[in-house]
């Protein structure tokens, strides 16, 4: 009994250990899947830590930082600081702030229910200002004359007003007001009496006034 007993407790352990990592990494998967990642790589170790930068716009390499670890004291610290700062990533990929940071650096297996399976959308890499990212300010593409916004801006084309006004941005289309004078209208104007004089009816129906 005492040898079955120590060699079953190992292989119960193991299935234990396998069975928490699963459920403990579905959360991680659901994540995945929102963000358009595969969500198999949740449960592939090392790997998934590559695709969660991937997705909050980190450069891969920053895997090899944990190797930082192997530092005494100041390597686990430089360790933490940057998963902290990945957590914060993925937080305000999911249009999250930090407080939900701090939920995800404590409690991975339980917030990353919270984004797979609440309202939670992604909204692109923080990293590299996607919506709600660190570097989120600012029109997209910059300022300056750059992207999108700055051909609208600052590469618009100008015309001079007929009368002299500052330049205006023109209106789309090209179109540009006359710089001249304007065409007289295609109908006649109407006959308005001169000061002081009368002028009869068209019809001639009616007798001018008598005095």
């Amino acid at each position: 009994m005492g040898l079955l007993g120590a060699s079953l407790y190992p292989t119960s352990l193991l299935l234990v250990d396998v069975v928490f990592y699963v459920v403990s990494s579905l959360g991680l998967y659901g994540t995945f899947r929102k963000a358009g990642q595969p969500g198999w790589a949740a449960f592939v170790p090392i790997y998934n830590y590559y695709v969660t930068l991937k997705m909050v716009g980190r450069p891969g390499w920053w895997v090899a930082l944990a190797l930082l670890a192997v530092i005494p004291v100041v390597g686990s610290i430089a360790v933490l600081v940057i998963y902290a700062v990945v957590m914060l990533d993925v937080s305000r990929s999911f249009g999250h702030g930090g407080a939900f940071a701090v939920g995800l650096f404590f409690l991975p297996f339980i917030f990353f229910y919270v984004l797979w399976l609440g309202r939670s959308t992604y909204q692109g890499p923080a990293a590299i200002g996607g919506r709600g990212g660190p570097r989120s300010f600012g029109p997209p593409g910059g300022f300056g004359g750059q992207g999108r916004w700055g051909q609208q801006y600052g590469q618009q084309q100008y015309g001079q007003g007929p009368y002299g006004e500052p330049p205006y941005p023109a209106p789309p289309g090209g179109y540009l007001p006359p710089s001249g004078d304007y065409p007289p209208p295609a109908y006649p104007p109407p006959a308005y009496p001169p000061p002081g004089g009368y002028l009869p009816p068209p019809s001639g129906d009616y007798p001018p006034p008598t005095g």
